[in-house]
Parts: C-alpha cells; structure tokens; sequence
C-alpha cells in the first residue's frame, strides 16, 4: 500500500502484490477531515483511516511518503503529525500479523519511478496514464497518482529484497 500524506487528508493506494510485474489495482481512496475538527481527531481519524483500509486489504506491506522539511514550517510539522498519527496506528499491525511499515523520500521514489527526483505532479500523473492505463480511472486527483507512484515503488522494493540472500560466512 502507497500512502501520500497531506495536514487535512491522505491518499492510500492499494496493489496486489501477488505478481509485481504486472500488479492489479485493488483500491484507491483519499480521505479528508473537517478543519472544523479538533488536531487530535483529524490525527486520530488519519490514522485510524490507514490502519483500517490496511488490515480490511490485508497488506503486506505499506509505504508511506516521508516529510519533507521546507520553507513552511508550520505545514511541515503539521505533516508530521499526521506521519506519527498514522505510524502509530500500523504499529498495531505490525504486533498483530506482521505487517511492514516503511517510509520513503520523496526523490528516492519518485527517481525509481518515474527516473527524475524532481519529477512534477504532471509528470507522476503522466507517468501512471502512460505505464498503467488501467490504474488512471481509479484516480480522481493528483495525491491518488502519488499514492498509486508509492505503492508501485513498494513493490518494486520489495520484489528486489525477496531476491536477496544471506550467504554464509
């Protein structure tokens, strides 16, 4: 599961992991909760939101956009307290049934996607109408890309770790 982070909403965006190659799309959805809400009921319902659309799907495995840190330093830490709202409800998961939880620059997964750090929303949203036609319907806005850009990247991870093996000393 691809996770993109906003202060108000998040996109989440489910793959079947079961052929990385070809990986059917299984859901995307965004959720969005009323300024009008006290922060720590937004942060609950966030988090609350990811855990349940996890465990619901059965994910393997989520992987969530990492904060970036810029100009604007209340929005950057009000991002990162969504990040921790949502961390801590998987954390459940995780003690549970195993359930890995990752965070991912945004360069690094947009560079293994769509090959350029700096890749603009136009280009992500592109990128997913070109590579995966069948995935565009599915996406009503541009964090819906985002996400469905940051499953495909944990997936792409994730097949190249199952490659891996220890050999012995």
């Amino acid at each position: 599961m691809g996770v993109d982070l906003g202060v108000h909403k998040l996109s989440c965006a489910v793959l079947d992991a079961s052929a990385p190659e070809h990986p059917t799309i299984l859901a995307v959805e965004s959720v969005e909760v009323s300024n009008e809400t006290s922060r720590d009921l937004q942060l609950c319902a966030l988090g609350s939101y990811v855990h349940d659309m996890a465990l619901t799907m059965d994910v393997g495995s989520t992987w969530i956009e990492e904060v970036i840190i810029g100009n604007n330093r209340k929005y950057s830490l009000q991002l990162a307290e969504v990040k921790g709202a949502v961390l801590s409800d998987l954390a459940h998961l995780r003690m549970q049934n195993g359930t890995d939880t990752r965070t991912v620059d945004n360069k690094v997964w947009k560079r293994e996607i769509i090959g350029g750090g700096n890749a603009s929303k136009e280009e992500i949203k592109n990128y997913i109408i070109a590579t995966h036609p069948s995935y565009a319907p599915f996406c009503g806005e541009q964090d819906e890309f985002d996400a469905v850009a940051i499953a495909l990247y944990g997936l792409r991870i994730s097949a190249r770790a199952s490659k891996l093996h220890l050999q012995p000393g």
